[in-house]
């Protein structure tokens, strides 16, 4: 069992191995675009890479707004139990021989994190996707307020590593109970792990707004 939890741990224990790693050539990369003079920094304007924060901004809030219908996967059936039973089983045979299996089948459902890391942009490209490198661009840098380079590093390196801790918890809320055992919709479950993704989601939304609060005073 100890071996077990090693090994499902191991993908998030690599992802925030690689975010810190990240983080570190980061704070190089501002380093050295504060010590830069100006003229040698691209003049392009920062429009695009603004408008780039801000749909990943919108498409937090989405994910989070829709969070139940993104992880909550009913596209599957099951014998009506009832049926299974002693005195049911004339109707059993009788449902059988129908066209239509609604009279013998339950829709139910699994939880899933399939969806939430393609929002994340981790399966699929996203906003959110890159985002070290939209971060790191010289015309965001640039218009940077100087005396909130460090302000902007800290909420940087936080969105990087809260989008990591949630794409690494909703990898493993394919090993939650919910995930492996159906139930019927409505029904309460037990979604750890990607109860931890949700908290990583808001954990990196509150850095987007620190991020998108400090770039947007640069003017």
């Amino acid at each position: 069992d100890h071996c077990f939890l090693v090994l499902c741990a191991m993908p998030l224990l690599l992802l925030h191995a690689a975010a810190l790693a990240t983080a570190t050539c980061r704070r190089a990369a501002f380093r050295a675009a504060a010590l830069l003079p100006a003229s040698l920094l691209l003049p392009a304007s920062a429009a695009g890479e603004v408008e780039r924060l801000r749909s990943a901004d919108g498409l937090i809030r989405e994910l989070k707004s829709q969070w139940s219908d993104l992880t909550i996967d009913c596209r599957y059936g099951e014998m009506r139990r009832e049926l299974l039973s002693a005195e049911n089983k004339e109707r059993l045979l009788a449902e059988a021989s129908s066209t239509s299996k609604s009279g013998t089948t339950v829709t139910v459902c699994k939880s899933s994190g399939v969806q939430v890391r393609k929002v994340l942009g981790t399966t699929a490209e996203s906003s959110l996707s890159r985002m070290g490198a939209l971060l790191e661009r010289p015309a965001l840098l640039q218009r940077l307020p100087e005396d909130s380079l460090e302000a902007y590093q800290a909420a940087s390196e936080q969105l990087q590593q809260a989008l990591a801790a949630a794409d690494g918890a909703a990898y493993l809320a394919g090993n939650d109970y919910s995930a492996q055992t159906t139930f019927r919709r409505g029904e309460s479950t037990d979604t750890p792990n990607l109860d931890a993704a949700f908290q990583s989601v808001s954990e990196a939304q509150q850095a987007l707004a620190r991020i998108l609060e400090i770039v947007q005073a640069g003017g």
